[in-house]
């Protein structure tokens, strides 16, 4: 039998695990080396906004 409380409290830590890698996404930006941001694709400029972006917004292509 399925429990829907258990589900609600499946989504709740889905999110906290999504918050939790753009937090630490963030945190770690500012210290990447431009090659390393270049090899993913971003700018200096674009892991500087990035990196300022609040943890619960997702970024500007929805992607967690």
């Amino acid at each position: 039998m399925h429990e829907p409380r258990l589900a609600g409290v499946a989504i709740l830590r889905g999110w906290a695990r999504r918050w939790a890698a753009r937090r630490a996404l963030a945190r770690d930006l500012p210290w990447t080396t431009d090659e390393a941001l270049a090899d993913v694709g971003l700018t200096r400029r674009e892991a500087e906004a990035e990196a300022r972006r609040p943890f619960w917004r997702p970024g500007a292509d929805g992607a967690a």
